[in-house]
Order: structure tokens, then C-alpha cells, then sequence
């Protein structure tokens, strides 16, 4: 009997020192899985700021390429737009008595349409006589007597805008 005690006494003491590893075992495994939950959230973190540094870059992409856009073709129409005001000058200071020939006919057309073009490419003009200065909008060039002080009564050149930026401010002459 002394050896099954002795066998007895054998496996107990191996069960035990097996339940002490276990728990060993189980504390290093809690330990490695806190270790890898920091791991995941930091991970997790520096994914969040890669996607926002991302969605900023495509944004700001776009801006730029707006801008560029936007800047290619101010360049563009500043080259034009003198062109549309010499025409308007013409049709403006042509008198009566010449406002009836093919010549005239085909300097209105060219005019309409260069107006249409510029349209279609999102440039917009607009008439300044009779507002108040907005220094936004109108450079005054000079001001004259009138009987409305601060309203524009004559331009020289008008506004354009391409989309929602201010192409050229309009030069204007101000009542006084």
C-alpha cells in the first residue's frame, strides 16, 4: 500500500505543480493578450489619423486643382476680355447713321458671340451703372458731378467673374 500511497501522493503533487504552471501559463497568455489590445487600439489610432491625413490630402488636392485651373484660365481670359471691351466700344461709339451695314451686323455677332464663349466657360459679366461702389467689384477711376454721389453713372471696363471668383474688376467713374 505504501507504493499506491506513494503513487497516490505522486500524482497529486503533478496535478498540483500542473495546475501552477496552468496559471502560470495563464497570466503570461492575460499578459501577452493586454500587450496585443494595446497593439490593436494603437494600430487602430494610427489608422484613424492616416484616413483623416488622407481625406485632408484628397481635399486639398482638389483645391489646388482648382486653383490651377482657375489660374490658367484667368490668364487666358486677361488676354480676352480687352479684345470684348475694344468691340463693346466699338458698337458703343459708332454712330447712327453706320449702324446699319454688314461690316456693323458682323461686329455684333463677333460680340454675341464671344459673350456665348465666355458663358460657356463659366465667365459672367455684369453692369455696374447705377450701383453703389462695391470695392470688391469696381476700381474708381475718376468721379465726376452728379446728382447721385456714390453711384456709378459710367465704366469703362465691366466685372467679370469666372464660377464664383472675381476675374476683373470693373473701372467705373462716380458721381459726385
Amino acid at each position: 500500500m505504501t507504493d499506491v500511497n506513494e503513487k497516490l501522493e505522486e500524482e497529486i503533487l503533478e496535478s498540483e505543480l500542473q495546475d501552477l504552471e496552468d496559471a502560470e501559463n495563464a497570466q503570461e497568455i492575460q499578459e501577452e493578450n493586454a500587450s496585443w489590445d494595446d497593439e490593436v487600439t494603437k494600430l487602430k489610432e494610427q489608422l484613424a489619423r492616416t484616413q483623416a491625413d488622407y481625406a485632408n490630402f484628397k481635399m486639398r488636392s482638389e483645391r489646388d486643382r482648382q486653383d490651377m485651373i482657375f489660374f490658367l484660365k484667368y490668364d487666358i481670359f486677361k488676354k480676352i476680355l480687352p479684345r470684348i471691351d475694344d468691340l463693346e466700344r466699338i458698337i458703343k461709339n459708332t454712330p447712327e447713321d453706320q449702324r446699319s451695314g454688314a461690316l456693323y451686323e458682323a461686329i455684333l455677332a463677333q460680340e454675341k458671340a464671344f459673350k456665348k464663349d465666355l458663358e460657356n466657360l463659366w465667365v459672367t459679366s455684369f453692369e455696374s451703372l447705377g450701383q453703389e461702389v462695391d470695392p470688391d467689384k469696381h476700381e474708381v477711376m475718376t468721379q465726376i458731378p452728379s446728382q447721385t454721389p456714390g453711384v456709378i453713372v459710367d465704366e469703362f471696363e465691366k466685372w467679370y467673374m469666372l464660377g464664383e471668383r472675381v476675374l476683373r474688376v470693373a473701372k467705373v467713374i462716380v458721381g459726385m
